[in-house]
């Protein structure tokens, strides 16, 4: 499954992000690219300010694919 996760480079993100890709998913981060992460080629970036939708929308809108699921690991902890 082609999952897009918002976030995904810090606390529970990193675990989730893991867990996905040890599953056999197709994993896509979007970040604000500022905190390194460890995937290597394992998963695509993009690149996002979350806190500007106007701003956001370009960047998601720009690549063509479509997510099966779009998570935000910080709404799962609420």
């Amino acid at each position: 499954m082609k999952i897009l996760v918002l976030g995904g480079t810090r606390f529970f993100g990193v675990h989730l992000v893991c867990a996905l890709l040890e599953d056999g998913h197709e994993v896509t981060i979007a970040t604000r690219g500022r905190t390194p992460d460890s995937f290597g080629s394992q998963v695509s970036r993009i690149v996002v300010d979350r806190l500007n939708a106007a701003v956001m929308k370009m960047p998601l809108q720009a690549v063509p694919m479509m997510w099966c699921a779009t998570i935000w690991p910080i709404a799962l902890m609420m």
